[in-house]
């Protein structure tokens, strides 16, 4: 049955079985081969296949042309075994039905990947050649023929890919070397999408300064074959390969050899590493594919050590800009999250808003550099608290500070942790007022329980970690209620303590206050010394 190879050389190109009659090619819904790309007439073409299978193609008046041999199509053409023709910027390949696959040229060698690895382990642990390579000062870019002389480059590249740098830095560095190391006319770094499982678009590709290509550098028929069977694999005529039967974009490219070496740092592939030569049918022998082999085993490791730098400097910075907002026990549970991730969630927490009182009377008096250094004092012991009690420091605002209990992780105990934190602040504050030069300081608090949504607000290049509802809001209110020295609550707030709270509440006391038509309840926390 003849076959139609369409999208050739492209990641999506896929074969379509033709029978006997006329086949219609185009984008239009109504066409037999339908192919959505803006360069084809929605009907732009025909297969004509008789009985015996003979084809010929036809153009139907397209505005972009049919083009055989790069030559536009004029009148109808038959189509002979392996005719390759483009409708607009698509490639199509035909094939009848008597093709077959041609015997290979030369013997096809291939090396499991973890084979390979051991081999590497042994070479590079071996005293007696590496004491023999380092003597030998054999150049890199010499193609090695001996155990010693493989040594000496495997050690070089070791040394040059042993520096811990980012994942697109250490792959342009693998590509570099590959032409150092072999004669290549192309190389090309694909990666397994980690989503998706599929190999995506080349991580990095290169070619031999002076060569013109088009198309992918690879085929994705060489990339399945290596990473199905897990071997390194040697091609020495890929386009007469019959293990390669169906990869149309290597007769495209006319690729006469090829290599290609799973990238396999554990027990999962990751990615390969492709070469090729485009004219030479036997460029390469078994001496450069076990040289490939070894060297994409140290290129596996290099990747995986660079994600895995990469990632510890995520999570550093992750680490860092959690720290301002979260306690070291919450950094901790968000760190095992797979995306360490602060989603948004609807919760309840317990919120606490402290003010310095008659601060904006005394900072009126002061040069603003030391009204800074003032604050640069008074924050951290406030944090400290807050943090001793496993709250969340939502912001500062002005001479102000906003911390919740209960988001991004909620606790039975939350409200008792805040009425703690609340006295250890009044504490903390009377200390730090008695060291040598600070002034005198009074806060007043104010705490409230009650619904919110909480989760990062913002942009990529400021995130704040805020809660959003009332229930905050109001603790901005009840704050403003309590006078200096004093820790008021409101009533929601005193429900959650249950019944026999360890604290001696005067209250509740009726405040007008901001946002409310009825007067709210409020109630003094006495805490003593």
């Amino acid at each position: 049955m003849p076959r139609l190879t369409v999208n050739l050389g492209r990641r999506d190109e896929q074969v379509i079985d033709l029978i006997a009659g006329t086949v219609s090619i185009g984008r239009g819904r109504e066409v037999d081969v339908r192919v959505a790309n803006k360069s084809l007439s929605r009907f732009h073409a025909t297969i004509d296949i008789d009985a015996n299978g003979r084809a010929t193609l036809r153009d139907a008046g397209s505005k972009n042309g049919t083009f055989v041999g790069g030559m536009r199509l004029e009148q109808p053409q038959p189509l002979s075994d392996g005719t390759i023709f483009n409708c607009g910027d698509v490639a199509f390949l035909f094939h009848s039905e008597e093709y077959s696959v041609p015997p290979p040229e030369t013997m096809i060698q291939e090396i499991p990947s973890d084979t390979n690895r051991e081999q590497l382990k042994a070479l590079l642990t071996d005293s007696r050649l590496r004491r023999q390579a380092e003597k030998s000062g054999l150049p890199p870019a010499r193609r090695p023929n001996s155990p010693e002389g493989r040594l000496q480059v495997l050690l070089e590249v070791a040394r040059l890919l042993s520096s811990p740098q980012g994942i697109d830095k250490q792959l342009a560095k693998i590509i570099d070397l590959v032409f150092s190391i072999l004669d290549v006319d192309r190389a090309a770094l694909i990666m397994l999408d980690e989503d998706t499982g599929e190999f995506g678009p080349p991580a990095v590709e290169a070619s031999r300064k002076g060569l013109k290509t088009t198309g992918e550098v690879y085929s994705q028929h060489v990339l399945r074959y290596v990473r199905e069977r897990s071997v390194s694999a040697l091609f020495s005529d890929a386009k007469a390969d019959p293990r390669l039967a169906g990869a149309h974009s290597i007769h495209i490219q006319s690729v006469r050899s090829s290599m290609c070496a799973p990238l396999k740092p554990h027990d999962k592939v990751i990615g390969a590493l492709y070469v090729d030569n485009l004219t030479v049918p036997a460029a390469f022998t078994g001496e450069d594919l076990e040289l490939l082999s070894a060297f994409a085993a140290q290129a596996a490791i290099a990747i995986d050590n660079a994600r895995l730098y990469e990632r510890l400097e995520k999570e550093a910075v992750t680490r860092n800009n959690l720290l301002r907002f979260f306690p070291p026990t919450t950094i901790a549970q968000l760190m095992e999250r797979p995306q360490m991730t602060v989603e948004a969630i609807d919760t309840e927490v317990t919120a606490l808003f402290c003010d310095i009182s008659g601060f904006t009377a005394m900072s009126a008096t002061m040069a603003p550099r030391d009204v800074v250094r003032l604050l640069n004092r008074y924050f951290p012991k406030m944090t400290e608290v807050v943090f001793r009690y496993e709250g969340t420091l939502e912001k500062y605002i002005g001479d102000a500070i906003l911390a919740v209990w209960g988001a991004p992780f909620r606790r039975d105990d939350d409200a008792m942790r805040a009425v703690q934190a609340a006295v250890g602040m009044q504490r903390a504050i009377r200390e730090l007022s008695e060291t040598t030069n600070f002034p005198a300081l009074s806060i007043h608090i104010g705490l409230n329980s009650g619904p919110v949504a909480a989760g990062n607000i913002g942009s990529e290049q400021l995130l704040q970690y805020a809660t959003i509802g009332s229930a905050t809001n109001m603790a901005s209110r009840i704050c403003d209620v309590a006078e200096a020295g004093e820790i008021a609550l409101g009533e929601s707030t005193v429900e959650r303590l249950g019944p026999n709270p360890p604290f001696e509440l005067d209250g509740p006391f009726q405040h007008y206050v901001k946002g409310r038509v009825q007067p709210l309840p409020v109630y003094k926390l006495r805490f003593g010394d």
